[in-house]
């Protein structure tokens, strides 16, 4: 897939910084493909990805989502009751185990970012995990907390949401209103430079729930060229929306999704699929989509 000659993503200076980049598979959901797309055929074996990254210029270790846990008893009531739908599989490793498989001390892990605060993206930081933070995007702490057990039939964990039982730091961005903070970056409206340098932006991706985000990487491949990867997270649930962004979604029960779809909000969950194919009609191979359910991360084999 060639590049468009209008590039919306800056290209990258003689000494630019750029991150370091490794997924891992966590656990895995069985659901129709029906549920992805309507009247699709067949079942999904989604997996859900997390990725571990290493800052060039400061060597800071961060992950971008942590996936489905290795223990899933660690989960509330009422996600055990979604567990019956989607029938996940635990992660074969923890994410501590992922951690030391880099070289990496859990004590050497400073950010944990979260897309976004559903189950299979998160669950409470390791203890050793002594010098970590978690992020989460704007609203998100309103939206959540205080959580299971503070409240009983809340599918989000009180060790997280509920700064009485947590036991590591929280950090929300701020609003995507403080102009400071969110510039526009391509096709994106409001983008967050983490590291000041044009390495690793965090996108304001409304739509799937509140405070969604997704990530993107300035990478460098194999061959010592420039790339881009967009870790999408759940702004779609397969790599089929990056070329087919009209694309029907599929349906889910009321009971559990009351929008009848895996989307909070349909029509901005659609709008941020648009501009993520913008982007990627724009940048061609120089730019790899991700999602956190896809059954393959494309251009892998570059990196």
């Amino acid at each position: 897939m060639r590049a468009s000659e209008n590039r919306m993503l800056p290209p990258p200076g003689d000494k630019h910084a750029y991150v370091e980049l490794k997924p891992f598979e966590t656990g895995q959901m069985v659901t129709s493909c029906a549920t992805l797309v309507e009247n699709a055929l067949g079942t999904s074996m989604a997996t859900s990805w997390r990725f571990l990254l290493k800052h060039s210029k400061t060597n800071t270790n961060f992950w971008f989502d942590m996936g489905i846990s290795h223990d899933l008893s660690v989960y509330p009531p009422q996600i055990q009751n979604v567990h019956k739908h989607f029938k996940p599989k635990p992660s074969k490793t923890s994410i501590e185990q992922d951690t030391l498989s880099w070289n990496i001390p859990p004590s050497g892990i400073k950010h944990v970012i979260i897309s976004h605060a559903h189950w299979d993206h998160l669950h409470p930081l390791p203890p050793t995990f002594t010098n970590a933070s978690m992020i989460v995007g704007p609203g998100s702490t309103a939206h959540c907390a205080p959580g299971y057990p503070s409240k009983t039939d809340s599918k989000f964990d009180g060790r997280i949401w509920d700064s009485l039982l947590r036991s590591f730091t929280l950090r929300e961005l701020p609003p995507v209103t403080e102009t400071d903070a969110w510039k526009p970056l391509g096709p994106f409206p409001h983008t967050y430079d983490f590291f000041g340098d044009g390495s690793f932006y965090l996108i304001n991706a409304p739509g799937h729930m509140l405070g969604n985000l997704a990530g993107l990487a300035r990478v460098k491949t194999k061959a010592e060229k420039w790339k881009w990867v967009l870790l999408g997270g759940d702004c779609a649930h397969c790599s089929l929306y990056t070329y087919w962004p009209d694309a029907p979604f599929g349906k889910m029960p009321v009971e559990l999704f009351p929008s009848g779809s895996l989307h909070e909000c349909g029509e901005t969950a659609r709008e941020t699929i648009h501009r993520i194919a913008e982007c990627k009609r724009n940048e061609g191979s120089d730019l790899f989509v991700w999602y956190a359910h896809g059954d393959f991360l494309e251009g892998l084999w570059e990196l």
